[in-house]
């Protein structure tokens, strides 16, 4: 603990209030009769780690108990699970390809219909497990108790984070990886940093050069092996392109894929890069704005080079974005959470450094206006009271967004029923090939057991085509075109099923 106090002067029971307002785990001095041995601290983080591991999971897996169902990304790597346990994975279409998501799906594939719900339970554990990890490292910064429970706050209630969250999208484990590797890094278990950091590698791209430069790092001060350096590398990038070599005949498809970007992204603003980096700057709320610019501040007084590591990491990584759409990738939102995510760390850390520095210099200005002792009652009011103002700016779009995760969720929950009430999947595959919108295909994919390169988007008889609403209110698509006088096989509150069959099918 950085902030020194006198044991001897702290007769009273409680804390001095900027004290406790900042602070942290290590600000109380246990004594002990002899330092804990190795294997007794490795025994320790593994059961501090296993501890977050397991709540996370109760948690996330409780929130389905809300309406749920993946989005397209997540579909298409649950079905690639099903694909690749049988032994025929096909990348042709959908999106880029994700080494490790797909290695949790291969596994569910064995539990059939379950898979999606499973791989939801993954995702939403990794947002779980990166709200309180933003909370422990704000802390450890230097926020104390209430930067970490602001920064906490303000990324738990974000829309594009319950979004993203909820719909299983990776951005919650990338996050919660990120953060991991700095917050064993920074107690000294080199070993566990380097793996969370490999585990964000097999998520985004993005992570390589930062996972390069942190290997070569611990090579250089000789704090991890060779062999699990070198081969840790190798595995990553042998991960990301030989499924797709399998899948596609093209080891680069997912770098291909990842160019090819829908209508309204940054990478077609006149200037990508500001576009992109205006968006980000949406991401935060004036809150957290404001609590940058204290960190900024607090690193200029501290001089402290774990805080100034976090800020180059935002940094750098965003400007890899920039870069990147620059270049012709998208830059849409999911690229932003990890670096804004950093940001929020840095926003909440440098709030709660702020307001301990403000509370110090009252007490010494206009003394007992502040008391000089507060109990844990006054710290965590004080807390709750900060972390509410900064999760204030999100809570007029926590409603809207609720309600989208729920449409969502009741498109994937009517499929299956209606593709039960249309047939079965075995006899709408014999009546034609599969259509539908551009964004739900996968779904259509999974509930049909085909591969997502068989669904197509104009139809053409003999078809069987999925017509659907894909947000509340807008129009069914696809258009019917040539089968426009196919009957319909089922019809639900979003879907219509038609059946164009074809003869002897």
């Amino acid at each position: 603990m950085r902030f020194v106090k006198d044991r001897a002067s702290a007769t009273p029971v409680g804390h001095t209030l900027d004290t406790a307002v900042l602070l942290e785990e290590r600000s109380v001095p246990t004594p002990v009769s002899q330092a804990p041995s190795g294997t007794a601290l490795v025994a320790a983080r593994a059961h501090g780690t296993l501890i977050l591991v397991v709540a996370s999971v109760a948690v996330a897996a409780l929130t389905l108990l809300l309406p749920s169902a993946p989005t397209y990304d997540p579909w298409s790597w649950i079905i690639w699970g099903r694909e690749v346990a049988h032994l025929d994975l096909v990348t042709t279409h959908g999106p880029a390809w994700k080494p490790l998501p797909v290695m949790f799906t291969t596994v569910f594939s064995l539990f059939g219909s379950a898979a999606p719900d499973l791989w939801l339970v993954v995702a939403r554990a990794g947002a779980v497990a990166a709200i309180v990890l933003t909370f422990r490292v704000a802390r450890t910064l230097g926020g104390g108790i209430v930067g970490g429970l602001a920064a906490a706050a303000a990324l738990a209630i974000a829309p594009w984070w319950i979004r993203n969250a909820a719909l299983g999208n990776s951005e919650g484990l990338i996050v919660a990886f990120l953060l991991a590797t700095v917050d064993r890094h920074l107690a000294g278990d080199r070993r566990a940093a380097f793996l969370f950091a490999v585990c964000a590698g097999l998520l985004r791209p993005e992570a390589w050069p930062f996972l390069g430069l942190y290997g070569l790092w611990l090579l250089w001060r000789r704090q991890l092996p060779i062999a699990l350096v070198l081969g840790a590398g190798a595995g990553v990038v042998a991960l990301w392109l030989l499924p797709e070599l399998w899948g596609s005949g093209d080891l680069l498809r997912a770098a291909h894929r990842a160019k090819d970007v829908n209508p309204g992204a940054p990478t077609y603003a006149d200037n990508p890069a500001r576009e992109v980096l205006h968006h980000a700057r949406l991401m935060l709320t004036g809150p957290l704005s404001a609590g940058l610019l204290a960190a900024g501040v607090m690193l200029m007084v501290r001089r402290d080079r774990a805080l100034a590591f976090m800020v180059v990491l935002a940094v750098a990584w965003l400007g890899l974005v920039a870069y990147m759409t620059s270049d012709g990738f998208s830059g849409n939102q999911r690229y932003l959470i990890a670096p804004v995510a950093l940001l929020i760390v840095l926003g909440g850390a440098g709030a709660g450094w702020a307001l301990g520095r403000v509370l110090a210099l009252l007490r010494r200005a206009i003394p007992g206006v502040v008391p000089r002792h507060v109990g844990h009652a006054v710290v965590l009011a004080v807390a709750v009271a900060v972390a509410i103002g900064f999760a204030a700016p999100s809570f007029q779009r926590f409603g809207p967004t609720m309600d989208s995760l729920a449409y969502q969720a009741d498109l994937a929950g009517e499929l299956p029923g209606l593709v039960a009430d249309a047939g079965g999947a075995a006899a709408l595959r014999r009546c034609g090939d599969p259509y539908t919108g551009p964004f739900l295909v996968p779904v259509v994919a999974w509930n049909l057991h085909v591969h997502t390169q068989d669904v197509g988007l104009v139809p053409r008889a003999p078809a069987v085509v999925f017509r659907v609403k894909t947000t509340n209110g807008s129009r069914s698509v696809p258009s019917l075109g040539a089968v426009a006088t196919a009957p319909t096989l089922a019809t639900g509150s979003n879907w219509r099923i038609v059946g164009a069959c074809g003869s002897g099918r």
